[in-house]
């Protein structure tokens, strides 16, 4: 793997990522594909929740989308979901809209990056 084919270290701290996993880079590699088989579902549960005033769901979804994020070190979209955490354990769902889109832009980063780690480790 050369430096062009790592992922973004900024989005994904793969090094960290594999500590939390005992160095199973297996494991890793299986959490990954996981995330990226499931994480377009628990952003659509996000954001059926949101538009529905549903602030408990909110608070659910948001808080699966944190934990599988910060399994993966990927800091920024791990803020992203614990604001709307937040606002679904505080029960306001004033904002969640704009926050919803800013979930949605570091998960695709974060998607990018995992799915970039797993077409570098099949070479």
């Amino acid at each position: 793997m050369n430096s062009s084919d790592t992922p973004d270290q900024s989005v994904v701290d793969f090094n960290r990522a594999l500590t939390r996993v005992a160095g199973d880079e297996s494991m890793l590699r299986e959490l990954a594909q996981i995330f990226l088989q499931e994480s377009p579902n628990w952003l659509d549960q996000l954001e059926e929740a949101i538009n529905e005033g549903e602030a408990n769901g909110a608070f659910r979804a948001a808080h699966d989308i944190k934990g599988s994020t910060e399994v993966f070190c990927a800091e920024s979209a791990a803020q992203a979901a614990k604001t709307i955490e937040r606002m679904g354990r505080q029960g306001e769902l004033e904002g969640a809209d704009e926050a919803l889109g800013a979930l949605k832009a570091e998960l695709v980063w974060v998607r990018n990056a995992l799915e970039q780690y797993l077409e570098a480790g099949q070479g």
